[in-house]
């Protein structure tokens, strides 16, 4: 399992490579940077590249590899990419620090009982068996002030205890399955493709002590979400609407056709065959809208764990995009 982590971190890097060098054999479009990481639901944006269907609509992207939510914020503060992909709290916290970003689609949710896409995973070796097992142990995040930061603040929470009572590690998710397995870290937050790659691990003898960013999702949560800043989505509408509607067309097809989204996730997420037939896309809602009311819930979540003092608003936060 440890190679196909190593893989993920290439992987991303190879995938930019190559999608930045095939956009030069397409008819020359509107050029496009998008700053991301390896994760579930980019995947249709992915397909959509490989199968041409940016170019179709007169775009010319090219796919930029980071680490996490976090750098993916910093490439659009620093001029180095155009629109970013991330959970939607690295966006929240960029924009609380003058960095003028607002989300314009959101490409994934979770909801009770069984559409839940995040995970907290303890190794067999931890002898942790429930959330409260993790008190005093060692647990990872993929990035300080990120979703997964939120969803441990959260769970700890509703079974009393506080972020205060584990030791923290940050690890990108690509390294996460590593450190379980050689005992550096003993539980950790998770997402697809990652979590279907540990779930395949016997030597990790992977424990499930949670599901879903919050444990209270009686209705549905955001979980990604593409976002630019205040001037570029004044200035390019059109494109925003392009880029909506080319991951709309995407996102019907690898939902409408299970070989496909298997197919897709060997190839772009670095999972085995076997691994693919668990990869399921994070999608409660057919609709990428994203309003002020989808953004309040994570606003509460992160004042009610201490993340951010509030109050907050969503409206702050959020572009419309009709498309």
């Amino acid at each position: 399992m440890a190679k196909f982590i190593r893989r993920a971190v290439l992987g991303g890097v190879a995938v930019a490579a190559v999608f930045a060098s095939g956009a030069l054999a397409w008819a020359e479009g509107t050029k496009l940077r998008v700053a991301y990481f390896l994760a579930d639901s980019m995947l249709p944006a992915l397909y959509a590249q490989d199968k041409g269907y940016f170019a179709e609509a007169g775009l010319d992207p090219e796919f930029i590899a980071v680490q996490g939510g976090p750098a993916v914020v910093a490439a659009i503060a620093s001029g180095e990419a155009d629109i970013g992909y991330a959970a939607p709290v690295p966006p929240i916290n960029g924009r609380l620090n003058g960095v003028p970003v607002k989300m314009f689609l959101q490409l994934a949710q979770e909801v009770d009982p069984d559409k839940k896409y995040t995970w907290l995973v303890a190794s067999g070796a931890s002898g942790i068996t429930d959330l409260a097992g993790v008190k005093g142990k060692k647990i990872a995040f993929n990035a300080n002030g990120g979703l997964c930061e939120l969803m441990w603040r959260d769970h700890l929470a509703s079974v009393g205890l506080t972020i205060d009572d584990v030791e923290p590690v940050v690890l990108p998710f690509p390294e996460q399955e590593a450190a379980l397995e050689q005992g550096n870290i003993d539980a950790t937050c998770t997402i697809n493709p990652f979590y279907a790659s540990m779930s395949g691990n016997a030597a990790l003898a992977p424990v499930n002590v949670a599901a879903g960013t919050l444990h209270d999702l009686q209705q549905p949560l955001m979980n990604d979400a593409l976002f630019a800043t205040d001037d570029w989505l004044a200035a390019n509408g059109e494109t925003a609407v392009k880029v909506a509607q080319v991951m709309d067309k995407a996102r019907k097809e690898l939902l409408a056709d299970r070989s496909a989204l298997e197919g897709a996730a060997v190839q772009f997420m670095e999972l085995t065959p076997d691994a693919a037939k668990s990869f399921s896309l994070p999608i409660v809602n057919e609709s990428m809208a994203i309003t002020p009311a989808d953004v309040q819930k994570i606003l509460d979540a992160m004042v009610a764990t201490g993340m951010q003092p509030g109050p907050l608003n969503g409206a702050d936060f959020v572009a419309e995009v009709k498309y």
